[in-house]
């Protein structure tokens, strides 16, 4: 699991523990509006992040249900509970205890994201060859120099599958920041195969069937995406399906380090 998502997961589980505890003593009508607050606050996180991302949402607005994909403004998501909260509970001393319980909540969530270091990864392996799915060579060192993305996938992962149409578009589109899909432990018959029934190309597929990517970003499960800056410094390695704004986010971050 992400790290921040994790830590959602944490302060979602405090508040409860908090507003249970107080249900239980003194103010039962704060424990029972609990569950429906935290409903509305992921709601509202999740309106308050597409909204701030419209931009990358308005190519495929479908998209904005994929909640799997990540994507929730945690001030958003506060904002939503505390209303929830002031509606059910009127101008009484139980919305003063649901209002501390969530701000507690709230706090620790703020605390814990600026006192958790960030996670380094290292430096690229511009060292390594991968193959293109024709089999010719494809040494990574002609990224050198210049920002560009690495997914990791394969065929047989379906959060892979999902997402791979999305990224070879957006390979096309960023040729400043080149979008390199590197298969992951497959034979060219197998990827070139999956690559025509799908219907997509492969000029910006490579081929890792030793999985050398997998060992040096010490990765275990698909899919895995790594933005890298032009001096070589992975800034993000993100587990799991992207979402075209996490993926727009990601590519910005590259480009822009110094």
């Amino acid at each position: 699991m992400a790290v921040d998502r994790g830590l959602a997961v944490l302060c979602i589980a405090v508040f409860l523990g908090l507003t249970t505890v107080a249900g239980r003593f003194r103010f039962p009508q704060v424990s029972t509006v609990t569950t429906g607050a935290i409903v509305a606050g992921l709601v509202a996180a999740r309106i308050g992040y597409v909204a701030a991302h419209w931009a990358r949402y308005v190519e495929a607005p479908l998209s904005i249900f994929a909640v799997w994909q990540g994507g929730f403004s945690a001030m958003a998501g506060i904002v939503g509970a505390a209303a929830t909260l002031a509606f059910q509970l009127g101008r009484t001393r139980a919305l003063a205890v649901g209002w501390g319980a969530l701000a507690i909540a709230g706090g620790l969530w703020f605390t814990l994201q600026a006192l958790i270091p960030p996670v380094t990864y290292g430096p690229f392996p511009y060292h390594l060859t991968l193959t293109t799915p024709s089999g010719a060579p494809l040494p990574l060192a002609r990224f050198r120099g210049r920002p560009f993305v690495v997914n990791l996938w394969a065929t047989w992962c379906g959060p892979c599958r999902r997402e791979l149409p999305m990224l070879d578009a957006a390979a096309t589109r960023n040729r400043d920041v080149p979008i390199l899909l590197a298969d992951q432990g497959e034979s060219p018959a197998i990827v070139t195969g999956f690559l025509t029934r799908e219907g997509i190309g492969v000029n910006n597929v490579a081929l890792d069937p030793s999985r050398r990517l997998s060992q040096a970003f010490e990765v275990a499960g698909y899919p895995a995406t790594a933005f890298v800056a032009a001096d070589g410094t992975i800034m993000q390695l993100q587990f799991g399906e992207l979402s075209r704004a996490a993926l727009a986010d990601g590519i910005d971050m590259a480009r822009k380090h110094r």
